[in-house]
């Protein structure tokens, strides 16, 4: 039922919210009274090597049967969510979604698999990349930006950002002066200092956090300084960059990510686990035996040597995307068989398509959050704008604005928050200085936010909209 990107602290940190979301469900009296969520689980560490597995999961009695009646079809699962990643997803869905089996993602935000003609059964519980592009464009007109440089990685998540950022700037007033989609092998140092010959002074770093990582570390290492850093959600809460040394020369670095939530109990399913764990690490020590009725055989060797406090302080950023992709299940299910407060009626027949229509349905609150989904299967809105405090040990993460589109779309940044604040003026990064008064914009190559500053005639005035920063020359 569960699909995850290769083991690592995170990744283990994801499942283990899994895990904990289901005992959660399994143990409430209310929302599956007499029912218990069960689940598969692996590692996505390969798209080729993985799909056998994934074959696996959709087939039944090991059997996959094409054009099959959607009524007699009954796979392995009902419903699947993750993996984490664009480029791992759009290489899975079609195999799940073309039977209409439910997949609820937590981590892929690719717009494409909002297109519910190639993705018919997808689901995700974290906003899309269009939601996030939105977002940063917000951020960078409300400090009046309009000279930018946009950073990605060579993958369906920077590409599909890239896209979407040309798309939206249009009839903003904002110019994309530099723009470049990074290989790990790529010259770093060189494409910054590109960006900086050109003064550009806002960056948006649009990557997956391998590659954020190079760039930031690039950027110390070539002494980039005074820059603003828009970082996207993939990187926006990354535990290791803040305590980079030397990284507070770089400028200021403002992050977007999902609003965080607290998962109540989950500290001590944590250190619960761990022991566990634990007791089972010992044992096979002892005996070379692995105590699989006490883990259920959810331990590995590299995941014993990770604390509790470990676990509980990685990232956060997907936590309750995951959370909330169980209880989406879980709630189509109440509703697909029957629930009352007592039981559930177990003998109904059950069809992953049906609980994809009782989905589309859903409006329940979780954790002082309300989780309903759009025509496209997207969620609703609820981004916190993150300013990285590095001057601080250890570095915090201050939430500086919050952007919602429930009950109704709200957008706003505290500026006495901001670290240029002090000294009262806004960090520049525009192609040209506005024109005095008298004076109108005279366009000077490619760039319309690039111009000069002509004396008006006589008997004329400007007009500049203050949306969309156009001029309009009037003669009386």
């Amino acid at each position: 039922m569960f699909l995850r990107h290769s083991s690592s602290k995170s990744g283990y940190q994801m499942m283990q919210v899994m895990r904990f979301a289901v005992e959660e469900i399994n143990n409430s009296t209310t929302l599956l009274p007499n029912v218990s969520l069960g689940y598969d689980i692996f590692d996505h560490c390969s798209n080729i090597k993985n799909l056998n597995t994934v074959l696996n999961l959709i087939s039944k009695n090991g059997l996959i049967r094409p054009k099959e009646i959607l009524n007699n079809y009954q796979p392995k699962v009902i419903a699947l969510t993750g993996p984490y990643g664009s480029s791992k997803t759009i290489t899975i869905a079609p195999l799940i979604t073309t039977d209409l089996i439910p997949l609820v993602n937590y981590g892929a935000t690719s717009y494409a698999l909002s297109d519910k003609r190639q993705y018919p059964s997808f689901v995700r519980t974290i906003p899309s990349n269009k939601d996030l592009i939105e977002m940063i464009i917000h951020i960078i007109r409300w400090f009046g930006w309009n000279w930018v440089a946009f950073l990605g990685s060579q993958d369906d998540y920077s590409s599909d950002g890239l896209k979407l950022f040309n798309k939206y700037i249009k009839n903003t007033g904002i110019c994309l002066a530099y723009q470049e989609g990074l290989s790990l092998n790529a010259n770093y140092g060189l494409t910054l200092k590109k960006i900086d010959k050109l003064k550009i002074n806002v960056i948006v770093v649009f990557a997956v956090p391998q590659y954020a990582s190079k760039i930031i570390k690039a950027a110390i290492a070539n002494n980039i300084q005074d820059k603003v850093w828009i970082a996207s959600q993939a990187w926006a809460m990354n535990q290791q960059l803040p305590r980079e040394p030397g990284i507070g020369k770089i400028g200021t670095i403002i992050g977007i990510t999902e609003r965080l939530l607290s998962l109540p109990g989950f500290n001590e399913f944590v250190y619960k686990i761990s022991r566990i764990t634990d007791i089972s690490h010992n044992y096979r020590a002892e005996t070379g035996i692995l105590g699989m009725r006490k883990t259920c055989n959810q331990v590995c060797d590299y995941c014993s040597l990770l604390t509790a406090e470990e676990i509980i302080n990685e990232n956060p950023t997907f936590s309750f995307a995951i959370y909330a992709a169980i209880y989406t299940i879980a709630h189509a299910l109440h509703k697909v068989l029957q629930c009352d407060m007592n039981e559930c009626h177990k003998n109904t027949m059950l069809k992953p398509y049906m609980l994809l229509k009782e989905i589309s349905n859903l409006d329940f609150p979780l954790n002082g959050r309300q989780v309903k989904y759009n025509d496209h299967y997207d969620p609703t809105i609820s981004y916190a704008v993150v300013l990285w405090r590095t001057d601080v040990n250890p570095p915090q993460f201050e939430m500086v604005g919050t952007y919602d589109t429930h009950p109704e779309i709200t957008f706003s940044i505290d500026n006495s928050l901001m670290p240029w604040n002090n000294n009262g003026s806004v960090i520049f990064s525009n192609c040209s200085v506005e024109c005095k008064a008298g004076y109108s914009r005279q366009t000077e190559g490619f760039h319309s936010c690039c111009f000069s500053c002509k004396k008006c005639p006589s008997n004329s005035y400007v007009d500049f909209s203050r949306k969309y920063l156009k001029q309009r020359l009037m003669r009386f």
